[in-house]
């Protein structure tokens, strides 16, 4: 399958010649469940035919799937030719704790669900909480991305300003204006990045995407063009 190079809709209006027939997508199958080690993880699964195009969203410690559902980003992302996938993270929603794994970890829980899933190379979408996932992900010799999305994760410290200097990785990092926690440590460490693109949802508090979802879908396809 190819990447397409027509833009379509998003948030509800055509962003150029036509858009995609979703009359031909086949709906998602989910909520799915696979056993990583032991572990049963619950997700969705929406645009599987884009399997080339794979995009993982995590959540944040009071969020899950659901939210990806529900404010309609798992439809976006479908019907601009991507193939979402919501996870609900160990311990969290409708999947079960790491306690129940020998070999899976926070540090190494993306790795075993991209190859689990057979994703490729995908872009990872990790508010809040979920940096404590991603992180470890973006930083690894064996995990490879096509792209990463923090917004406004925790763990970014975990890390130094040298190492988020040296990340040779598209990133587009997304925050809140009024996100007075966690807006300073994006702007430090994220900001050094080279090449990253800094977005802040106006009048947004933490989980911004949740404030402003229009303009959130904007943004995270606009940059997902900008990989092709």
């Amino acid at each position: 399958k190819q990447w397409y190079q027509r833009r379509v809709r998003v948030g509800g209006a055509l962003s150029e010649e036509r858009a995609l027939d979703t009359s031909t997508v086949p709906e998602m199958l989910g909520p799915l469940h696979i056993n990583i080690d032991g572990i049963k993880v619950a997700y969705y699964d929406y645009g599987s035919e884009f399997h080339q195009r794979s995009v993982i969203l995590l959540h944040g410690a009071r969020f899950s799937k659901e939210d990806w559902k529900r404010i309609g980003t798992l439809d976006v992302l479908r019907e601009n030719g991507y193939r979402a996938i919501a996870v609900d993270l160990p311990g969290y929603g409708q999947s079960e704790p790491l306690a129940g794994s020998q070999k899976v970890s926070k540090e190494n829980f993306v790795e075993a669900l991209i190859e689990k899933l057979d994703l490729g190379v995908p872009v990872l979408v990790s508010p809040s909480m979920s940096g404590g996932f991603a992180i470890p992900a973006v930083f690894s010799d064996t995990t490879t991305l096509k792209g990463w999305v923090p917004v406004a994760p925790v763990s970014i410290t975990s890390h130094t300003l040298d190492q988020y200097k040296g990340l040779d990785l598209p990133v587009l990092a997304v925050y809140g204006e009024n996100d007075h926690q966690f807006r300073e440590q994006v702007e430090e460490y994220l900001g050094v990045i080279p090449g990253v693109a800094m977005k802040i949802i106006p009048g947004a508090p933490h989980p911004c995407y949740l404030d402003n979802p229009t303009l959130w879908h904007s943004v995270l396809i606009n940059f997902l063009k900008q990989l092709n």
